[in-house]
């Protein structure tokens, strides 16, 4: 009963072409970053990121895909922004401890070591990404849908 009223919502799972692009288009752009990572491109915590999340947040709010998958797919944006940096220095040996390798921090600490930098990485990206991926779906979700309203109120009073 309550599982049929939660899939009765359509903000809450959307619809399902709409999530399979958003899976789609996640599944495409973090391993298109991870390459540029690898291959020395500077792809990490920039407002270019927040732009395309939150052009993530909107399109899947303006075509439905529900606010479930969409933060959902953020949080899994944000985990990558904190652990694959740490997994690739860790991986390859080239972790220093102020390098390209390290994840996004307020504080000018650090970590003594590739295996510490990528545990605190993780802890991170699951805290904060979540977090981060909480505010810029909500955000995005709300707007992208009223875009839609707004452009289906336009396309129904013509």
């Amino acid at each position: 009963m309550v599982l049929e009223s939660v899939r009765s919502s359509p903000h809450i799972v959307g619809a399902s072409p709409a999530r399979e692009l958003l899976a789609l288009a996640v599944g495409g752009i973090l391993p298109l970053a991870s390459v540029g990572f690898v291959l020395g491109l500077d792809v990490g915590l920039s407002l270019w990121w927040i732009a395309v999340t939150l052009g993530i947040a909107v399109a899947a709010g303006f075509a439905g895909a529900g606010l479930v998958p969409t933060v959902g797919s953020l949080w899994l944006v944000g985990l990558w922004w904190f652990a694959f940096p740490p997994l690739v220095g860790y991986v390859t040996g080239n972790w220093t401890g102020a390098g390209r390798y390290t994840y996004p921090r307020m504080l000018g600490y650090g970590y003594e070591s590739a295996r510490a930098e990528l545990l605190g990485g993780t802890e991170y990206g699951f805290k904060y990404g979540l977090l981060f991926a909480v505010v810029i779906g909500l955000v995005g979700y709300g707007v992208g849908t009223g875009i839609n309203r707004l452009s289906t109120g336009t396309r129904e009073s013509r």
